[in-house]
């Protein structure tokens, strides 16, 4: 078994050295040293003629850390003044290990907390939200199966060019700081869905052409959408739920929606009115969207049509086993809008997560 060579031991193999060959040399260092294991030659003369000293080269490769108290506080101290720098970066600045300062932040318990897009709530938006929020609460203690009882809808545009990237977005700390970002989805070419959520079932997608106005978003409604809700058991949604784009109230689309849900259907000017900036609260948003966009975005997109074939495929993908936990979710969101006051919760579902994971 081999022994590494200590300081003493190396000055002493150069002393006795003369000009002997190595091997030698190796034979009256070994008769020297009865008790360590043998040496059988020597490369050490040839690095002190080199060198000048008997101590190892450096070695290649990243710089080893010692992840002691003094260089804890000095990372902890950096990520505290730019939180939003990449471990990569603070690497590269610090010559500390990419591993090191990982140990160091979860030896602290400090999370890389995701970004999270949100709207910013007018200043009613929060008693608003606590309103809705407490009529389904109501409306759950009334019927356990409530939430399935609604046709829930919403519209997202579709980029051939891609989507905005959060995954790169992150924000280092000790606690969440429920870090978000009013950015809006940027691109070119676009294809608008119009997709809703009935129970265990999503109905469409249903594309629009153009921009959305009033008649086209009523004679999608009456068309394409109500049509396709007809089933063998001539069941048919009890409430119907939009949020407060334009289109959505306008006076023709309201009378329709008058007639076809009386008193039940949700949204802007409506029987039961929609809070606005609310897109925690419909499964759409908090699911469906980043759902889809996960999976038609996961491949290159070529043209218009192919990115819609992306889309029908990815909604049909979708079990209802999934669709029936949504509905669990969003009477979650219900509960926890009512136990914080009508502020946004997704960033504080979302920081749930992370802690609960890490």
């Amino acid at each position: 078994m081999s022994k590494r060579l200590t300081r003493e031991e190396r000055i002493e193999i150069v002393l006795i050295s003369g000009e002997r060959s190595n091997r030698v040399i190796a034979a009256d260092f070994n008769a020297r040293h009865l008790m360590r294991p043998p040496i059988s030659h020597s490369k050490l003369l040839a690095k002190f003629r080199e060198t000048d000293s008997v101590l190892d080269l450096p070695k290649c490769g990243c710089k080893k850390t010692v992840t002691n108290e003094e260089t804890s506080v000095a990372v902890l101290a950096s990520f505290s003044k730019s939180p939003q720098r990449s471990t990569r970066r603070m690497s590269l600045e610090s010559g500390i290990s990419r591993t090191s300062l990982r140990r160091i932040l979860a030896t602290h318990k400090w999370h890389p907390y995701k970004l999270q897009l949100l709207q910013h709530l007018n200043e009613d938006d929060p008693d608003r939200r606590t309103e809705f929020a407490e009529w389904a609460k109501q409306k759950l203690e009334q019927d356990l199966q409530f939430t399935q009882k609604i046709l829930f809808s919403d519209e997202a545009n579709f980029y051939v060019n891609g989507e905005v990237n959060k995954q790169n977005h992150r924000y280092w700390s000790d606690t969440n700081p429920h870090w978000m970002d009013p950015s809006n989805t940027v691109g070119t070419t676009k294809v608008m869905v119009w997709c809703g959520i009935w129970g265990t079932t999503i109905v469409g997608p249903f594309f629009i052409d153009g921009n959305l106005k009033a008649t086209g978003y009523l004679n999608l409604l009456d068309y394409d959408v109500f049509p396709s809700l007809c089933t063998e058991a001539g069941t048919f949604p009890e409430f119907f739920q939009q949020h407060g784009a334009p289109p959505h109230y306008g006076c023709q689309v309201r009378a329709f929606l008058d007639e076809q849900f009386p008193g039940k259907w949700i949204g802007h000017r409506g029987p039961v009115e929609w809070p606005p900036r609310s897109p925690d609260l419909t499964p759409l948003d908090f699911y469906l969207w980043g759902h889809l966009k996960a999976i038609v975005y996961g491949v290159k997109i070529r043209d218009v049509q192919h990115l819609k074939l992306q889309i029908l495929d990815a909604c049909a993908g979708i079990s209802p086993a999934v669709l029936l936990s949504l509905c669990e979710e969003w009477e979650k969101r219900v509960a926890l809008t009512i136990q914080h006051n009508g502020q946004h919760i997704e960033h504080i579902l979302c920081g749930q997560k992370l802690v609960n994971n890490s």
